[in-house]
C-alpha cells in the first residue's frame, strides 16, 4: 500500500509505504520531503501515533494476525440501528493497548466502533461512519478517532477507493515513495 498525503499543508507529499508478506509480518516506511529521505518505522513504533494524528501505524497496516490476539464476545449492541457484536480482543504479547472493545457489524462484519484500552482505562476510540459496499468489500468512508485523553480528534475522509486493481510492482519501492508514488 502506498499512500501520498495532499493534505493538512505540513504533510503535503509525506509519503507512507508498507510491504506487507503475510498479516503479521510487514515493512513500513515513510518519507518526509523536507528531510529528503525515506525512514523504515519500525515494528515496535506501530501504535505510535500516525503522523501526528489520533490514529495509529497500525491502523494503517492492514489485518493483523488473528492468531496474536484473544477474543471474547461480550454482548450484543446496536450502533445507529445495526446490530453489533461487542467483542473484547486482547493481544497475547504485550503492546501499548492492552485490550480492545470493538463493536463489529453483524451483517457486514467490520468495525462500527473501537475502544483502546490502556489497563483498565479507556486511551482512544473510534468511529467508523458512511459504510458503504465498493467491490463487494464494506468500506467507512469516514472514520473519526478520538484520544481520550486529550480530547484531540482526528477525522480520515475517503474522497474514493478502488479495489481489485493493477498497478506495476516497481510503483510500490521505496524510490517511488520519493518520487511521492507519481
Amino acid at each position: 500500500m502506498l499512500v501520498v498525503f495532499n493534505s493538512p499543508p505540513d504533510l503535503k507529499d509525506v509519503g507512507f509505504l508498507i510491504h506487507a508478506r503475510t498479516f503479521a509480518e510487514r515493512d513500513l516506511w515513510a518519507w518526509f520531503p523536507e528531510f529528503k529521505r525515506v525512514r523504515r518505522i519500525p515494528s515496535s513504533s506501530q501504535d505510535d501515533s500516525f503522523f501526528g494524528s489520533d490514529f495509529s501505524y497500525d491502523d494503517f497496516g492492514g489485518p493483523p494476525n488473528l492468531d496474536d490476539y484473544g477474543f471474547n464476545i461480550l454482548k450484543e449492541e446496536q450502533i445507529d440501528g445495526r446490530p453489533c457484536y461487542v467483542v473484547e480482543v486482547m493481544p497475547k504479547v504485550r503492546r501499548k493497548y492492552t485490550r480492545y472493545i470493538a463493536w463489529v457489524a453483524k451483517d457486514l462484519w467490520v468495525h462500527l466502533k473501537i475502544e483502546y484500552y490502556r489497563d483498565k482505562e479507556i486511551s482512544r476510540s473510534g468511529v467508523f461512519r458512511e459504510i458503504k459496499i465498493v467491490d463487494g468489500i464494506p468500506t467507512s468512508f469516514r472514520i473519526d478517532m478520538e484520544n481520550r485523553k486529550s480530547g484531540h480528534r482526528t477525522e480520515l475522509t475517503i474522497g474514493s477507493i478502488r479495489y481489485h486493481t493493477h498497478f506495476p510492482d516497481e510503483l510500490f519501492t521505496q524510490r517511488s515513495l520519493e518520487r511521492s508514488g507519481r
